[in-house]
């Protein structure tokens, strides 16, 4: 029985509660599409996109992103992470204490200049990978990954 907030998580439980009920309803009620007239978006991938990938492949995704100024590799963008992580050994190279990152919320610059605050869990354990961002991030920069193309747009 969980009676407080979850750990990562600084929902309350009505707050999770709540959600659960719109994710259920939602779940219950009919597709939702543009109105006609609205112009739609599409995001494809093409085949050339690819290209240098050796195929079939299991590489996880990993890109470079900016963050506080710094271009920060080896971020792996993981879809199954309801977190953002950033390693605290990243944290100190990039000469960041962490009572900076904590109170203050810092920008982060996407692939397309698009620069938005996020929130990160920071964890001190060894990695291979600088950062990783879950599907808070990819919601908030409405982001459309493929995992065959190695890319997101």
């Amino acid at each position: 029985m969980i009676i407080e907030g979850l750990q990562y998580c600084r929902d309350t439980v009505s707050a999770i509660k709540s959600y659960q009920r719109k994710a259920k309803a939602s779940a219950n009620s009919p597709i939702r599409f543009k109105p006609n007239g609205a112009p739609k978006e599409v995001i494809t991938f093409d085949e050339e996109e690819a290209g240098g990938i050796d195929q079939p492949h299991c590489n996880p995704l990993v890109i470079d992103l900016v963050i506080r100024d710094l271009e920060v590799v080896r971020i792996l963008v993981d879809m199954g992470s309801t977190v953002n992580v950033i390693f605290r050994d990243t944290l100190k190279r990039m000469n960041a204490k962490l009572g900076e990152v904590i109170p203050f919320p810092k920008p982060l610059t996407d692939f397309s200049e698009v620069t938005k605050i996020v929130d990160f869990g920071v964890v001190d354990h060894p990695a291979i990978y600088n950062v990783i961002m879950g599907t808070p991030w990819l919601n908030a920069m409405k982001a459309v990954l493929s995992t065959y193309h190695l890319g997101i747009k």
